[in-house]
């Protein structure tokens, strides 16, 4: 038997064989190899907030309504992850650590270990729809560290349970023999008895950093190619890295604070929130007048991995939830067709009437959960500002409102996913702030993997400067986990409920174009009347002025008037006389020319000029006169 018959079940083997002679086609389930869960564990994420983004998801679907990380910045050696949520007995402990992949949420199995709501296993027993799915959330440590311990106990019971992981690396050359069952790592776990019967919830330690997640975190690699640039002789000026204006301090490479932190917030500043709101002002915060947007990049890794956090997980928002803006508020609101070639509508919303209110949709931001991490409370990063940031031809924002329930009726569920639910918002402003904030964010039950797409899955129309000028929040309230690849952070692109919200996007995206372009057109004509208007109004003026000069008061300006003769040239009348134009020296007259060619017949009326020249002279001055004019415009 050679080396890959190794690796087939005999019996299957065996079967294959018979359906030569049978004609029956040998049957059966996919089985996964221990090497996948292997690899998995070992680290999956590609960014440290990845890991704590899945370890607060956790929390979350346990019901916590507060985490709090403690990560001993600016030195990062040992990490506390705490929250009050729900907790696990000695049951529960046992399923994670002999079942890695194989979660009990979702399942019925779940409503045993009390991971589940009971006639629910998609809910948490708190009733909030769950984030996480496979069992894998745990081992987002393995990014951060191989040892850490779960210290975790359940309300209305005696037992604290207190398990210590230690992971292993993953090498292929470790696998055994066939049939050998491959280990993740080792554990420990003990059980004691504590008074505190009505405690509950879960604590994280993670020790021994590893000291490539330490640099990241410290922002070594900023720091290096920084001190290194100062030692370059030959960079140049393009080329040069500027330090972060906000950061934890700068650690050397023996591990000593060298620089002191220099934080958005002052050292006063001791309330929680307070500190966000301090991170989040400096990201916006920017020249009305710069040229570039204000960004993260001013932020150290550190900073930056908070602001993520906050934008990724189900809080409230640092200010108002999009959909809580009322009318009055200064936002033209307008709802989304779902049609393919439908158009969006102009919604009027009521004074203090919200947009929830009247369009029936959610955000889903949780009012009950936070976070906090070394003394700063999160939110969402997201501030939608009411009035324009930059001066436009447009008068004022603009929210654009979708909600979609498809049931994807004519395919089978395993095929289609199910149902799929979502509402979302698209809004425009001259300018968004910060730069990240710029495209789509796509949350399922209220969390995200992302950050926000730019290119708004994939959109192939050249809307360049648009694209710039929008933030789009997508909430999926059923439907769409499916998509979501194993590390959250990435869709299955050809999923079927992927597929859906892409096009219903761009859909979106060519709605909220169209309407934009209608309302710059209406601004843009709106602007031309009222330039026409001064001028016309600074000419009346002038020529009143000339005419009271060179007539006195006691006459007023004589009317002009103009129309068209049978052979196609213009006849006009200022005073007692005559003004003709023929058909070859007939220019557009509109706007702007048109009060022009009237205040000049005025004036020279006034001076007598008209008097000593017959009709078609008269044309011929005015014409050249007003052509003069214009030139020198």
């Amino acid at each position: 038997m050679d080396e890959a018959a190794k690796d087939v079940e005999p019996n299957l083997a065996l079967r294959i064989a018979a359906s030569a002679t049978t004609g029956e086609a040998a049957t059966g389930s996919l089985k996964t190899d221990d090497r996948i869960i292997a690899r998995v564990t070992d680290g999956i994420y590609r960014e440290p907030w990845s890991a704590f983004r899945e370890l607060i998801s956790n929390a979350y679907d346990a019901d916590a309504t507060s985490v709090s990380i403690d990560c001993d910045y600016p030195f990062f050696k040992e990490i506390r992850i705490t929250d009050n949520g729900n907790g696990m007995n000695r049951d529960t402990v046992a399923h994670l650590l002999e079942h890695i992949g194989g979660s009990s949420k979702r399942t019925s199995q779940g409503r045993t270990l009390g991971t589940v709501k009971h006639d629910d296993p998609t809910l948490s027993p708190g009733g909030r729809r769950l984030i996480g799915k496979i069992g894998i959330g745990l081992f987002a440590v393995a990014q951060l560290t191989q040892h850490f311990q779960i210290i975790t106990k359940r309300r209305g019971e005696a037992d604290r349970v207190s398990a210590t992981i230690l992971l292993d690396t993953y090498r292929e050359n470790t696998l055994g023999d066939e049939g050998e069952t491959y280990s993740s790592g080792s554990y420990s776990v003990i059980s004691e008895k504590t008074l505190d019967v009505e405690s509950h919830g879960t604590t994280i330690i993670l020790m021994q950093i590893r000291p490539a997640i330490r640099k990241k975190l410290q922002s070594a690699e900023i720091w290096g190619a920084i001190e290194d640039q100062e030692t370059d002789p030959d960079v140049g000026k393009l080329e040069i890295i500027t330090p972060p204006t906000f950061h934890i301090g700068k650690i050397s490479d023996s591990g000593e604070l060298v620089s002191d932190a220099n934080l958005p917030w002052s050292k006063e500043t001791s309330e929680p929130l307070a500190r966000f709101r301090a991170l989040y002002e400096a990201a916006v915060r920017t020249d009305r007048t710069a040229r570039e947007q204000a960004n993260l990049a001013h932020f150290d890794n550190y900073l930056k991995m908070i602001w993520r956090l906050g934008l990724a997980s189900p809080l409230p928002y640092i200010n108002l939830d999009p959909f809580d803006l009322t009318g009055g508020a200064g936002v033209e609101v307008y709802r989304l067709a779902n049609s393919k070639k439908g158009a969006c509508e102009h919604v009027p919303i009521g004074q203090g009437e919200s947009v929830r209110e009247t369009l029936g949709v959610s955000a889903d931001a949780n009012e009950k959960f936070s976070i906090f991490i070394d003394g700063i409370e999160l939110r969402r990063p997201i501030d939608l500002p009411t009035s324009l940031v930059l001066k436009s031809q447009h008068s004022s924002p603009l929210l654009f409102v979708g909600q979609v329930d498809a049931k994807f009726s004519r395919a089978a569920e395993r095929r289609s996913g199910g149902e799929l639910r979502f509402d979302a918002y698209l809004y425009w402003n001259s300018k968004i702030v910060p730069k990240e904030s710029i495209g789509a964010l796509v949350r399922v039950n209220g969390a995200s993997g992302t950050l926000f797409d730019p290119e708004f899955m994939n959109y192939q129309v050249s809307e360049q400067t648009r694209k710039k000028q929008i933030t789009c929040e997508i909430f999926v309230h059923k439907g769409l986990d499916g998509a979501l690849n194993i590390d959250r952070e990435s869709f299955n692109t050809s999923h079927p409920h992927y597929l859906y919200i892409q096009q219903w996007l761009h859909s979106a995206f060519r709605q909220f174009a169209n309407e934009h372009k209608r309302l710059g057109r209406a601004a843009s004509a709106r602007t031309r009347v009222v330039r026409e208007t001064e001028f016309a109004s600074q000419l009346n003026r002038y020529t009143e002025m000339v005419w009271e000069k060179v007539r006195g008061s006691e006459f007023t300006p004589p009317d002009f008037s103009q129309s068209n003769d049978d052979s196609g040239g213009v006849q006009a009348q200022v005073g007692g006389h005559s003004v003709y134009w023929p058909p070859e020296k007939l220019v557009d007259q509109s706007g702007n020319r048109s009060k022009l060619i009237e205040a000049v017949s005025v004036i020279l009326e006034a001076y007598g000029v008209l008097d000593r020249l017959d009709d078609d002279a008269r044309g011929e001055l005015i014409f050249d006169l007003v052509a003069v004019l214009e030139r020198a415009a």
